[in-house]
């Protein structure tokens, strides 16, 4: 064992834990007003019990209701029905060792898109809530508390965070009350501290109650270290035996799940928390996802436990890959932020792209083997590609793979390459790492031609369509000094000083801060030479220097229209503080030698550039495939993924899975 503090018990408010890791409770809904929870959420937990998560939280369970604000997927727990339907779940949760724990509360007062707004018309405002309808909140998170317990539920955890009623309440930003639910720290924690006093002398003292805490608001007024630490001093002795300290919510300014997050950047709100507590245990969260960092934390001491929640999207094994040291077969969470936007903002059952077997087929079960083994041939190897063949030859088919090029990931690369975006090159490591260990065969720098599918007898060709520029149809696009966005990249060309990206969708907009810090070098590296003095002359100037002035011209007013809400912005806050110059609603008019001609409104602007790059989006070259089809080279011609998706990675992985799946 690597990591022997991740596996050690310990114990929360008389139970006892068998490791250190939780599950904390997310948005996935998989649940349903009917049933409560969906047969596809029992499935979702127990895969993570049965990985191997010694606490695991299910929830959130919406006590609360508010139409046009909650999701009816939310997770339920109103009647008799839903009591046996969680009680199925509860005993499969301690069947494989878990501790579970129900995470009750008010999952949303207003909809998402209002607690993006911390000013204005529409921001949020608490004096909407009438008093009774605080009162009948807490009256409602505690019965349903009773439903938990009799579900068999080991604990109840209320949910603090995420643009909940309760971290609206303690909110400095959204608690606009004068009332004594309003105003001071004391009266702002108030309906917490109720709702803990009312569960705890309703199910008993010794009832343990949990608590989800904002280590800080992360906004302009909003409280910080000391206001969580008050919080959670208060919640302590009103009864709360654990806490899992996270970060902001939905309204702040600093990324809490993006790859630019860099591991274990939150875990200093929990080292705070912990520090004005009397027992209380304290997980550590977001973004602690490798197990060095997190048996990292528990050995400084500044967490008794770490908290995975979309890694345990991303693999519901990661604790028994850990606990046997199995590091290169996690599958880790790339921080896409696909899940959240899935489920909090389309409010549609969570997925995830790194791992597509969820929401697509059962975690608990093995993959079904095929029926007939047949000999596959996968052209194409980026991550969809992959993907297919992975899955085709765990199935138990001869998985051939050939890829043109002399190395497989195709646009991952692109990906992967900005700052802030490395992490994305994990799932490709991984993929990789998998197809080698299930006996996949690579082909590489080979052409697929017909002629040799034919000579090697493939039952099976799957085609993984690559892609193609859009042609922007700019005079000027033809020029020597004009190249795509992705050649900026690739390290292959000459870039001049003064460069203009054409184009801002999610490449232009990832592509531009790229270039204006190509030259930055890494603060802790700076860090390291001025301790050791290493600095002389105008060494620090030299260093200083960031990278390439960048001007970026979008013919829309929103920027990267494509990416997902809840990534968009931090791609486009990266880009000002990088300094990019940003032109929208400004469209290109033609290319010359001195740089673009740029028009916003009536008035005509030359932008000089000595490099232009071109990011008027990609499309799928489906080339190969029709001519494949049309030459009958194998009994059956497969596309991986649809065309129309293509350029859309979860949907990609998503197909290439499926459709390995039907084969």
């Amino acid at each position: 064992m690597l990591t022997p503090l991740l596996f050690e018990p310990i114990t929360i408010g008389g139970i006892r834990v068998p490791n250190r890791i939780t599950m904390p409770p997310m948005h996935t809904n998989l649940g349903s007003m009917r049933d409560g929870i969906t047969d596809q959420g029992i499935d979702f937990y127990v895969a993570r019990a049965k990985g191997g998560f010694g606490l695991l939280g299910v929830g959130v369970i919406d006590a609360y209701f508010v139409d046009h604000a909650g999701s009816p997927h939310e997770l339920f727990l109103e009647n008799d029905h839903h009591v046996r339907r969680y009680g199925t779940l509860v005993h499969e949760l301690k069947r494989h060792g878990s501790v579970p724990y129900a995470q009750i509360g008010v999952r949303r007062l207003f909809h998402v898109k209002r607690l993006h707004r911390v000013k204005g018309a529409d921001r949020p405002s608490l004096l909407d809530i009438e008093t009774s309808q605080i009162e009948e909140m807490i009256d409602a998170i505690i019965k349903a508390s009773v439903r938990a317990a009799e579900a068999g539920f080991l604990a109840i955890d209320i949910i603090g965070v995420g643009g909940s009623a309760h971290s609206l309440f303690t909110s400095r930003i959204f608690n606009d009350r004068a009332d004594k639910w309003g105003g001071s720290a004391e009266n702002r924690i108030r309906f917490a501290v109720e709702t803990v006093r009312g569960i705890k002398k309703t199910l008993g003292e010794d009832f343990p109650v949990f608590y989800r805490l904002h280590g800080s608001e992360f906004l302009p007024g909003g409280y910080g270290i000391e206001g969580a630490q008050f919080n959670a001093a208060e919640l302590e002795r009103a009864g709360v035996c654990f806490f899992n300290v996270t970060g902001g919510g939905h309204a702040t300014s600093v990324p809490q799940l993006t790859p630019n997050v860099p591991q274990g950047a939150y875990a200093h709100l929990a080292r705070e928390v912990k520090r004005v507590l009397q027992s209380a245990v304290v997980a550590a969260s977001n973004r602690n996802n490798h197990p060095l960092e997190a048996e990292r934390l528990l050995r400084l001491g500044w967490a008794d436990m770490v908290s995975l929640g979309r890694q345990s999207l991303a693999d519901a094994d990661w604790p028994a890959k850990v606990r046997e040291g199995r590091f290169s077969d996690v599958r880790y969470c790339i921080a896409c932020n696909e899940c959240m936007d899935t489920a909090v903002i389309h409010n549609q059952p969570v997925r995830c792209l790194v791992n597509p077997r969820q929401g697509a087929i059962s975690e608990v079960v093995d993959l079904p083997l095929a029926r007939k083994k047949r000999r596959i041939a996968v052209i194409g190897a980026g991550v969809a590609g992959l993907q297919f063949a992975l899955t085709s030859a765990e199935r138990g088919h001869e998985v051939t793979v050939f890829e043109r090029k002399l190395h497989v990931g195709g646009m991952w690369h692109h990906a992967s390459a900005p700052p802030g975006r490395e992490q994305l090159f994990s799932f490709l490591e991984w993929l990789v790492t998998q197809c080698m260990k299930a006996n996949v065969t690579f082909k590489m720098g080979t052409e697929a031609t017909p002629e040799l599918l034919r000579e090697m007898s493939f039952a099976t060709v799957a085609v993984s369509p690559g892609s193609a520029p859009v042609e922007s149809g700019l005079p000027g696009a033809d020029l020597p000094h004009v190249h795509t966005a992705t050649a900026a990249l690739e390290g292959r060309i000459q870039i001049g000083e003064r460069v203009v990206i054409v184009g801002g969708g999610g490449i232009g907009l990832e592509v531009a801060p790229y270039l204006a810090k190509r030259w930055e070098v890494q603060p802790e590296i700076l860090e390291f030479l001025d301790h050791y003095e290493a600095f002389s002359d105008n060494d620090r100037e030299i260093l200083a220097r960031k990278g390439h002035h960048v001007t970026l011209v979008s013919r829309q007013r929103q920027l990267a229209g494509s990416v997902g809400a809840s990534t968009r912005w931090v791609l486009s806050k990266e880009a000002l503080i990088a300094g990019v110059n940003i032109l929208t609603n400004a469209v290109a008019q033609r290319i010359t030698t001195d740089g673009v001609f740029v028009l916003q409104g009536e008035e005509e602007t030359l932008i000089p550039a000595d490099t232009v790059f071109l990011a008027t989006g990609l499309k799928p070259n489906t080339e190969l495939y029709e001519r494949l089809k049309s030459l009958n080279v194998a009994p059956q011609i497969a596309l991986i993924g649809d065309p129309a998706h293509a350029m859309h990675a979860i949907e990609s992985v998503s197909q290439a899975f499926r459709l390995a799946l039907e084969i």
